[in-house]
């Protein structure tokens, strides 16, 4: 019996709501538009979140970076036309230290960068020349994506091969093969020709970072790649830039050197160890630093967790609003009816049968509200991802979360109307016109 007089309630407020389509629409609204920005907000928050996660860990969340740096001591003003060479920075024994005292490293990566121009026939590109080890491709989840990268052969030879980017292949190539082909890197004091043997792809969710970020490790899309000992052999470590009015010199052995440990427990303890073994022989000299990308994605997802709240906050004041609105529009209901109310007491219906009339109308604005604002979310978070090619993720607890307030805050601003009409006195309620 009881289940059957919900039915018959439920239906009567469906019929009431089908008596005023636009106004149950618009009490609705607030409802629609409260869960779409929740769910939207989120997912926006979220795949952010993912892309900018995805960045750091292509890091390494067991490497070490550690990053050449000019002192401050180095950094002064000269004018006029000048020139001074500033001696700073990693070298090669700092690598094989690093490796033979430093427990539970697994290999080093030693890397050098120049700036350089590129040419081949009459196409010319500022790049970045960087000589490297051969299992760089594995060390930084790059990938070969025709030909091979240098090997142990060229590296112990000096061999003048090198490896392109793939947006520098393109560029220079525009749809022609590069394999085997030839380039000329040109520099500040030498012109050397190289021969391409393969085309790299670097990882690319570094691109998608947070412009806050100080994380290291960011690549152009313009590199060659050749062996550390042909870089040192051709070029040296001396690099020179030039400035208005300026000439200098900078020897740096090393640009980077990346550590990588075999599990990623290892990485926070080892962090003195590797500052004591560079410390040594500087004198107290700070010419590098070190970025820990574990430590970065760590940062990352606090700093999520705090921006998912905020979302939260500013998407649950619409539907704090869309509460106020069917709270509103019920109470403007029970001014309507209530003569409607007065016939329904006088023909036996209890205090409690009118309280659940209009929390049963209440729940059904808030459902349907909900529902639709559950498929806009999705929708929009659907078209973002697929159609505009930004991350977006939809979440399930921000579904159910959304969903769920919805109801609830629909529920908890409709019982004071609902109460309002239940306590109607009859008589009254049947005198009014």
């Amino acid at each position: 019996m009881r289940g059957s007089s919900f039915l018959r309630v439920g239906q009567a407020g469906f019929k009431s709501l089908r008596l005023h389509k636009l106004r149950s629409m618009l009490t609705m609204l607030g409802m629609i538009i409260g869960v779409w920005a929740v769910i939207t907000l989120v997912a926006i928050g979220e795949g952010a979140s993912y892309d900018a996660q995805e960045a750091i860990k292509a890091l390494g969340a067991n490497n070490i970076i550690i990053r050449s740096m000019k002192p401050m001591e180095d950094k002064v003003q000269i004018q006029g036309e000048m020139q001074w060479v500033s001696h700073y920075g990693l070298t090669n024994a700092d690598a094989a230290r690093i490796l033979k005292t430093v427990p539970g490293v697994k290999r080093v990566l030693p890397i050098l960068i120049h700036r350089k121009n590129v040419l081949h026939g009459k196409r010319n590109v500022d790049c970045r020349l960087v000589g490297t080890y051969p299992h760089y491709p594995s060390f930084t989840q790059s990938r070969i994506v025709a030909g091979q990268f240098v090997n142990e052969i060229e590296e112990a030879r000096r061999e003048n091969s090198c490896v392109l980017s793939h947006d520098l292949a393109k560029k220079l190539f525009a749809g022609e093969n590069p394999l085997m082909e030839t380039v000329t890197v040109r520099g500040f004091e030498s012109w050397q020709v190289f021969r391409v043997k393969g085309i790299l792809e670097e990882r690319t969710d570094l691109e998608k970072l947070p412009k806050n970020s100080n994380v290291m490790g960011k690549t152009l899309s313009s590199n060659v790649y050749i062996p550390l000992s042909t870089f040192k052999s051709l070029y040296g470590v001396k690099n020179i830039d030039l400035s208005v009015g300026s000439v200098s010199s900078e020897v740096v052995h090393l640009t980077e050197i990346r550590v990588e440990f075999g599990s990623v427990e290892e990485v926070i303890p080892a962090m003195d160890l590797i500052k004591d073994a560079l410390d040594k022989g500087r004198n107290g000299k700070v010419d590098y630093e070190i970025q820990v990308p574990i430590n970065e994605l760590n940062t990352l997802r606090a700093q999520k967790a705090r921006d998912t709240r905020l979302l939260m906050y500013i998407a649950c004041i619409s539907l704090l609003v869309g509460g106020i609105g069917i709270m509103n529009i019920m109470l403007a209901t029970v001014t309507e009816r209530t003569r409607e109310i007065g016939v329904r007491r006088a023909l036996g219906a209890t205090r409690g049968d009118i309280t659940l009339q209009f929390l049963v109308e209440t729940l059904i604005l808030c459902l349907i509200g909900g529902g639709i604002g559950v498929v806009g979310g999705w929708l929009f978070a659907t078209f973002r991802h697929n159609i505009m090619h930004t991350t977006t993720i939809v979440t399930e607890w921000s579904v159910i979360l959304a969903f769920g307030l919805s109801v609830s805050v629909g529920l908890v601003f409709g019982i004071y109307p609902a109460r309002r009409a239940a306590q109607l006195d009859p008589i009254e309620a049947l005198r009014h016109a």
